[in-house]
C-alpha cells in the first residue's frame, strides 16, 4: 500500500512531492495526465512575470535549505549572478515554468501521461482504491491517503460556453488564448474585424496588451478594432501593500477558518482586489501604449469601458458567425447591443473536485452552500467522522479551499506552507515548522 497518491501535478502537488523527497519512509506517487509539467501554458506571453516574489517558489517559505529552491535552480543553470544583477523580485513566467520542470524531472514520484479514472474507499475502510490508466492499461493502486491537486477550471458564462464549443477560435477563455487565437481565422474582408476582451483581472489585461501590439500590420494599417470591457466599476490595481499582503498568511488562515460559513462567503466576496486585480505596472504599461499611439491625436482603434455587464450572447451563422452581445451599463441602467468577430473572456475559474471522485462524493460532508467541508489540516470532512482518523482514507486538497481557508488558497506563496502542513500530517509529527511564518497583524480579537 502506498502512503500517498496525488491526483494532478501542478505547482502545489509538485511542492508536496519535492518536500516528500526528504522523507524516505513515506511512499508516494503523483499522477498527471499531461506529458510534461506546464503551468498555465496558454498565458506565458513575452515579458510576463509572476505577481509574487521569487521566494514564492515550491519550497523556500517552508524549507529554505531544500535543494529544490529557485535560487538553487539558478545556481545549477549558471544564472545566479545574472539574476543577482537583474535586481528584480518578480520572475518571468517562462522561467518559473522551466524551474518547475527542472524539479519535476528529478522526482521519482512524478508520473506523467497517466489518468486517474476512479477513487473509492476500500471496503474495510482502511485506505482507498485508485484506478488509473497508465500506458493504455488500467491499474488499481491502494493508498492510505490521497491529495487532490487538479487545479481550478476556467469558466465561461453558459451562453459564451455554447458559442466557444461551436467556434473555439472566435470565442474563448483567456486560459486558451495562446492556443486558440489566430487572426487569420477571424479576419473579415468586407469590414474591419472587431475583437473584444472581457474582464478586469491580470489575465484580461495581459491578453489586451498582446493584442494591442498586434493591431497594425507592417504597413501600419489597422488589422482589427480592439475593445476591452468589464462589469467592474473600473480597471483597478491589485492590492499590493505589505499589510494587505498579510492576508496571505497562516495567521489569516487560522482566523478565517473559524468564521461562520455565511461570514466567510461575505468576506471573500469583498476581497477581489487582494487577488484578482491587475498589477500596477501592467496598468501603467498599457497606459503608456495608449498614450504613445495617441501622439498627434491619431486614432487608437481601441475602447476601454467599465460598468458594462454581459447579459447574453448569440452566434449568427448567416453573417460569418458574428457574435451578438447584449450588455447593460450598471450606473446608467441602460441595455445596449454590440457585435464582435471574436470574444476573449477573462471570466475566472472555479474549484471543483475531479470527476474521478464521483463514487466518493456521497461520503463527503458539505456546508450550507453545497461546498465540501474542509478541515483545518486540509482534509475533506467525511459524513462519517470516524473516517477522519489516521490511515483511514484521508483526502487532502490543494487550492480548493478558498471558501474554508480564505483567499490564500491559490497563492503560490502559501503553497509551500500548505505542503509542509500535509507532510506533518503524514508523518504524525512536526517535520516542518509551520509556526515560523509570522506576521504583524492580529486578525481577530485580542486582549
Amino acid at each position: 500500500m502506498i502512503d500517498l497518491i496525488g491526483i494532478g501535478l501542478g505547482p502545489f502537488n509538485l511542492s508536496l512531492a519535492a518536500l516528500l523527497e526528504n522523507q524516505p519512509t513515506v511512499t508516494s506517487k503523483f499522477f498527471e495526465q499531461k506529458g510534461e509539467f506546464n503551468w498555465h501554458k496558454g498565458m506565458i506571453f513575452p515579458h510576463t512575470t509572476l505577481q509574487v516574489p521569487f521566494m514564492a517558489d515550491l519550497v523556500t517559505l517552508i524549507d529554505p535549505t531544500s535543494r529544490y529552491t529557485f535560487l538553487n535552480y539558478l545556481h545549477t543553470q549558471h544564472r545566479l549572478l545574472k539574476f543577482y544583477f537583474l535586481e528584480d523580485f518578480e520572475i518571468y513566467r517562462k522561467e518559473y515554468n522551466h524551474y518547475c520542470q527542472w524539479v519535476a524531472g528529478q522526482l521519482n514520484s512524478a508520473v506523467f501521461e497517466t489518468t486517474v479514472i476512479d477513487v473509492a474507499l476500500k471496503e474495510d475502510g482502511n485506505g482507498l482504491n485508485v484506478t488509473v490508466c497508465e500506458h493504455g492499461k488500467n491499474k488499481i493502486y491502494t493508498a492510505k491517503n490521497l491529495v487532490i491537486g487538479t487545479g481550478s477550471q476556467p469558466i465561461l458564462p453558459p451562453f459564451l460556453q455554447q458559442i466557444a464549443e461551436r467556434v473555439p477560435y472566435q470565442c474563448m477563455h483567456t486560459a486558451n488564448f495562446s492556443e486558440n487565437f489566430n487572426f487569420t481565422n477571424i479576419r473579415r474582408t468586407d469590414q474591419l474585424t472587431k475583437v473584444l476582451v472581457l474582464g478586469s483581472g491580470q489575465s484580461a489585461a495581459e491578453v489586451y496588451q498582446v493584442l494591442f501590439d498586434q493591431q497594425f500590420d507592417e504597413n501600419n494599417e489597422v488589422k482589427f478594432q480592439l475593445d476591452w470591457m468589464t462589469r467592474s466599476a473600473g480597471f483597478f490595481p491589485m492590492e499590493y501593500t505589505p499589510l494587505g499582503l498579510e492576508h496571505f498568511s497562516p495567521a489569516y488562515i487560522n482566523y478565517f477558518h473559524h468564521l461562520k460559513p455565511i461570514t466567510k462567503a461575505n468576506v471573500v466576496s469583498k476581497q477581489d482586489l487582494l487577488h484578482k486585480g491587475i498589477s500596477a505596472h501592467t496598468i501603467k504599461a498599457i497606459y503608456h501604449k495608449l498614450y504613445e499611439r495617441s501622439i498627434a491625436n491619431q486614432e487608437i482603434c481601441s475602447t476601454i469601458t467599465s460598468n458594462c455587464e454581459l447579459l447574453d450572447a448569440t452566434l449568427d451563422s448567416t453573417r460569418n458567425n458574428m457574435i451578438s452581445l447584449t450588455l447593460r451599463q450598471h450606473e446608467q441602467d441602460s441595455v445596449f447591443s454590440a457585435e464582435y468577430d471574436c470574444v476573449i473572456a477573462g471570466t475566472g475559474y472555479k474549484d471543483v473536485l475531479p470527476q474521478c471522485m464521483g463514487s466518493l462524493l456521497s461520503a463527503i460532508e458539505y456546508d450550507q452552500f453545497e461546498q465540501p467541508k474542509i478541515n483545518r489540516n486540509y482534509t475533506l470532512a467525511y459524513k462519517n467522522h470516524s473516517k477522519d482518523t489516521k490511515d483511514s482514507g484521508r483526502i487532502f486538497v490543494q487550492n480548493k479551499e478558498t471558501h474554508s481557508h480564505g483567499i490564500g488558497a491559490g497563492d503560490l506563496g502559501l503553497g509551500a506552507y500548505r505542503s509542509g502542513c500535509i507532510v506533518n500530517e503524514l508523518m504524525g509529527k512536526q517535520v516542518y515548522d509551520t509556526e515560523a511564518l509570522q506576521v504583524f497583524q492580529n486578525f481577530g480579537k485580542f486582549v
